[in-house]
């Protein structure tokens, strides 16, 4: 009984995994953010998106999308990267370390910060389970970055 209890459990278990591991194969973050929302947040027309989907080793999904503008240098970057227990995290406690002014924001995800990117590229990374988001706008302020960031980011969490 209890070594076919144990059977169940394991079954259930990996059931779950599974079902997690499919859920994430369906994020596709440029139906989240689309081609008009991203010219509003950027305030002028964009070109189409460039945008994949991907699954990796060990478990790993990455959606990106990247919207530039039609003129100019503004542009907004979008990534929901899905990874196995823990390398989020890790992901995302390395992807600010040395970056310019980190700022942890509250309200969002487990946790996330603000950051400037080489001088032009403001980032806002939200980590939430074993998920990471990613946003970045070039050819904003920080300010604008900051405002428009969370509540992309805040749409995109409403999605997981």
């Amino acid at each position: 009984m209890r070594r076919a209890l144990g059977n169940f459990i394991v079954w259930i278990i990996c059931a779950g995994i599974c079902f997690v591991a499919a859920a994430a194969g369906e994020i596709d973050v440029s139906t989240i953010i689309t081609k008009s929302e991203a010219e509003a947040l950027l305030g002028e027309p964009v070109k189409d998106p460039q945008h994949s989907n991907k699954e990796g080793n060990a478990g790993l999904y990455d959606s990106e999308c990247s919207y530039y503008a039609q003129k100019g240098d503004k542009a907004l970057v979008v990534d929901v990267l899905v990874a196995a227990p823990g390398i989020a995290e890790k992901i995302f406690s390395a992807a600010s370390s040395g970056e310019t002014n980190p700022t942890n924001v509250d309200g969002l995800g487990d946790k996330a910060v603000f950051y400037e990117h080489a001088g032009t590229l403001y980032i806002l990374n939200v980590v939430k389970g074993n998920t990471m988001v990613t946003v970045g706008m070039h050819g904003v302020s920080a300010a604008a970055a900051l405002e428009q960031e969370k509540s992309t980011a805040k749409k995109i969490l409403a999605r997981l």
